[in-house]
């Protein structure tokens, strides 16, 4: 269990923290009692919680409640504004008698996924994360009442336009919710062995075989539990190395693709350009105006 126990370091007098997390970031399944409010500013971001996976683009914003398990793959351009707090931040308002709703059914019941909001609540909720991240970066005097005075606003706008969830959860056993830890452990283990391995030559026979698993059930268990193939997976994880290194080095483009760990250029080119629509050389041309890409690229056509 305490693997996937994550415990922010957050005052106790003021239990709140945000922070932007940016590229090419693996997030291990991991879980803790605070909620967690992501807010993609940049690039895409392929989300898994509990046992749904969620691609979220540029503009969108996920709440997941304490408690939930959750875990990411970020694309290498990508950035996101991640704020967390414990319930026991609106301890005023959580005892009124009048109160019909918990803080943590208002939370639970909520639609968490912005694109299943209305436009207008969604235009009035992203500029309230932002400027909650700014007040905690700026620090002007009295950020903190600022930052408050905005969760306020948050949890007004919750209960009054954000719609709820048309079906409700079923209550997770604590069975289920063993059963859950385990299979996100197994998760974590896979995880580990592509980011150590991935730029070796990785089949999906191997990884069942580090696992204990025959291929058939391994490759059924990863897609029911990610919403893609392993190799899916392993490509996408490739194409997100292989974005930083051209993001950040000048290497040449065979030098790329075997630190990304495909086996050959011409895969590489073509899975590239599949996924991003441009050529490596292009996207790299994007960014630093790289003039003698061309001839390079011709070789590749």
């Amino acid at each position: 269990m305490n693997l996937y126990l994550e415990i922010p370091e957050l005052d106790r007098h003021f239990p709140f923290r945000s922070f932007i997390n940016k590229g090419d970031v693996l997030c291990d399944p991991h879980w803790h009692k605070e909620i967690e409010i992501i807010y993609v500013t940049q690039g895409t971001l392929d989300l898994g919680i509990n046992d749904i996976s969620i691609r979220m683009k540029q503009g969108e914003v996920q709440f997941i409640n304490g408690g939930d398990v959750h875990y990411f793959l970020a694309s290498p351009d990508s950035e996101r504004v991640v704020i967390q707090f414990d319930l026991s931040f609106f301890q005023e308002v959580s005892t009124l008698r009048d109160q019909k709703r918990s803080l943590r059914s208002i939370f639970t019941e909520m639609e968490q996924s912005s694109w299943k909001w209305s436009k207008e609540t969604a235009a009035k909720m992203l500029p309230l994360i932002q400027s909650i991240y700014d007040e905690n970066v700026r620090r002007r005097e009295g950020y903190a009442y600022m930052i408050k005075a905005k969760l306020f606003e948050m949890l007004t706008l919750i209960l009054r336009e954000v719609p709820r969830r048309v079906t409700r959860l079923p209550a997770i056993s604590e069975r289920n919710l063993t059963q859950s830890k385990d299979m996100l452990y197994k998760l974590e283990r896979i995880f580990e062995y592509v980011e150590c391995h991935f730029h070796e030559t990785i089949s999906l026979r191997n990884v069942a075989e580090y696992m204990g698993f025959s291929p058939h059930y391994f490759a059924r268990l990863f897609k029911k539990n990610t919403g893609m193939t392993f190799v899916s997976f392993l490509n996408e994880y490739r194409l997100n190395k292989a974005k930083w290194i051209l993001l950040n080095e000048n290497n040449p483009i065979t030098e790329v693709a075997e630190a990304a760990g495909f086996s050959s250029v011409k895969t590489f080119h073509h899975l590239f350009k599949e996924a991003t629509g441009t050529s490596p050389l292009k996207y790299r041309r994007t960014i630093f105006g790289n003039k003698t890409a061309r001839n390079e690229e011709e070789s590749f056509s």
